[in-house]
């Protein structure tokens, strides 16, 4: 039975010679892997670009409850991300972002209100052309409320950390800015040293470890702190 749903592209992994795997959360289905045939060929049906990190498509599938594998009847770009494609730090960003996404969202998990939250943060990312730097920052700490630990003050989280014995607590500076991204929407530029965008990373993935025990070391965090330099 065929189904229309629109995803957010996670990531993909090479399958075979010509194709590939596509993790993408959906709408109606939640994360689920796509078998995408012929992808890497030069006439290719679809270009590999729809199945970049943060991509957003309009899709119809076929659907079988609990295959480990699903089969795509059609797909095109529900809306374009190309200014997150063309920015390396957005990249960067998406990059870290869907990391961290495909190892806390479950499979076959239907959250429409999750997908809509995704949906919107992905859009405003995409339009915005400044002030963007602790979009990640806002985006784990909002997220958090999704994933059933979500806070309402800075304290709450440097309180578990410091009793947990992961950290030795967020500064002053720190905790405001935590507080101010906990109410403020995505686009809310403002100034940060860079050491102290760091410690708020580092403090929210551990927040973030401290409920799931199952999340391990994010590759991309890396990347994503030289690209921040």
């Amino acid at each position: 039975m065929l189904h229309k749903t629109r995803g957010i592209v996670l990531n993909y992994i090479k399958y075979s010679e010509t194709s590939i795997i596509a993790r993408i959360f959906t709408e109606l289905f939640g994360r689920q892997s796509y078998l995408i045939q012929g992808v890497r060929t030069r006439k290719a049906k679809y270009s590999i670009a729809l199945f970049q990190p943060l991509m957003l498509l309009d899709m119809v599938v076929y659907h079988k409850k609990h295959a480990n594998i699903q089969r795509v009847a059609e797909v095109k770009c529900h809306v374009p991300i190309s200014n997150i494609l063309g920015d390396i730090r957005k990249a960067a960003m998406a990059t870290f972002l869907t990391e961290l996404l495909s190892k806390v969202l479950h499979e076959e998990e239907h959250n429409e209100e999750l997908f809509s939250f995704l949906l919107h943060a992905v859009v405003t990312l995409n339009e915005q052309d400044t002030g963007y730097e602790l979009f990640h920052l806002s985006f784990m700490l909002k997220l958090c409320s999704y994933l059933g630990f979500g806070i309402k003050a800075a304290q709450e989280i440097d309180t578990q950390l410091s009793r947990s014995g992961l950290h030795k607590g967020f500064s002053q500076e720190e905790m405001a800015i935590l507080d101010a991204l906990l109410v403020e929407g995505f686009n809310q530029p403002r100034a940060i040293s860079k050491n102290a965008a760091r410690n708020l990373t580092a403090g929210i993935i551990k927040y973030y470890q401290l409920h799931i025990d199952t999340l391990d070391t994010l590759k991309s965090l890396k990347v994503l702190r030289e690209i921040s330099n």
